[in-house]
């Protein structure tokens, strides 16, 4: 019963910081950024950019590196392959290969799935108005 009250706690917890830092993210959502460090696909020439401009980036950067890290693990896992001599050894890379292509596999999967629904939802360009100053009376 303790583990399931602190488990609850804990979700609570979570949940509560969670919607404090998410209302914190769309009040300023409208407000420009300026990159210290250029991103990959994000403005080149460094200019200040908009939260859509700044997620689409990293959800491309995302992709990019998800897949530089399952090719890296695929050619490690050969490499480990070709050199163990153990049968457990060689069973734990296959398991390790297996891995690495379902990953590959599921990033293009989502990716495509993603893009057949709407590829708006890949290429992230929903704007947000601006808020402008009231004309008060």
């Amino acid at each position: 019963m303790i583990n399931f009250l602190k488990n609850k706690k804990i979700q609570i917890v979570s949940s509560a910081a969670f919607l404090f830092f998410v209302s914190f993210s769309i009040s300023f959502s409208a407000v420009e950024y300026k990159m210290l460090e250029k991103l990959p696909y994000i403005n080149p020439d460094g200019k200040a950019v908009d939260l859509t401009t700044y997620l689409s980036g990293a959800f491309r950067l995302a992709f990019g590196v998800a897949i530089l890290l399952a090719v890296f693990q695929l050619s490690f896992a050969g490499f480990k392959y070709l050199t163990e001599e153990s049968f457990t050894g060689k069973t734990n890379a296959k398991s390790k290969i297996n891995n690495a292509i379902f990953g590959l596999v599921l990033i293009f999967v989502s990716y495509l799935l993603l893009n057949f629904i709407n590829p708006d939802l890949v290429n992230i360009k929903f704007e947000i108005p601006k808020v402008g100053k009231s004309s008060g009376s």
